[in-house]
């Protein structure tokens, strides 16, 4: 049979524990977060490169079939770029949706972790 001590033992390894994974949860999220802002810099820069070179495009309307070539050139970049941008938000989605789960967990621990602190102060 073990003491109070030894249960309070237990429970501070496994509040240990907890922290430690509390812990890399909260850097994966860091690190997953820090990569989206990078995907996004980088569609902002590949944005404004097409729109730069949309304009080129226009000021060379001179030659009709230069300006369609590089037209539907263009197209297909902007549309691998709505592809890209729409995939970002969905990783976003899944991201947010793993937030929300690692949120509702750590609101679950911390109310069991409550009650366990309630019991042991109440047998002091």
């Amino acid at each position: 049979m073990m003491t109070d001590r030894q249960r309070i033992e237990q429970l501070e390894l496994l509040i240990a524990e907890f922290a430690i994974k509390q812990d890399e949860h909260t850097a994966i999220l860091e690190e997953h977060s820090a990569k989206i802002e990078r995907i996004s810099l980088q569609i902002k820069r590949l944005e404004e490169a097409v729109k730069i070179c949309l304009k080129g495009i226009q000021q060379n309307s001179d030659d009709i079939q230069f300006l369609h070539k590089k037209q539907t050139e263009f197209e297909e970049k902007l549309n691998e770029l709505t592809f890209k941008i729409d995939g970002l938000g969905l990783r976003m989605d899944k991201i947010e949706q793993r937030m929300d789960k690692f949120e509702q967990r750590m609101d679950n621990v911390e109310t069991k972790l409550d009650v366990i602190i309630n019991i042991l102060q109440n047998r002091n």
